[in-house]
């Protein structure tokens, strides 16, 4: 038995590896329009990143969008507050 992978095993594999990264791609431009940075800056890595690490980004990115929204929000709370004292 030959420990190298035959033409056809290559070939499959080569095929999921693409599929992968069509599904990564459908998947960024399917993204709220708040991600539009992110997606383009991963769309443009060569090699695509694997889906896991796409999601981490993604969540790191939801979680910073919704701090700097509280912290937008804060601000204009304390000023209406302020100016109408």
């Amino acid at each position: 038995m030959a420990l190298t992978e035959s033409a056809e095993l290559k070939a499959c594999g080569a095929n999921i590896e693409r599929r992968k990264q069509q599904r990564l791609v459908k998947f960024l431009t399917a993204l709220h329009s708040d991600f539009e940075g992110l997606k383009g800056s991963i769309l443009h890595l060569s090699p695509l990143p694997s889906i896991d690490s796409v999601v981490s980004e993604l969540l790191a990115e939801k979680i910073h969008l919704q701090s700097y929204s509280e912290k937008n929000s804060f601000c204009f709370k304390s000023f209406y507050t302020r100016s109408t004292l």
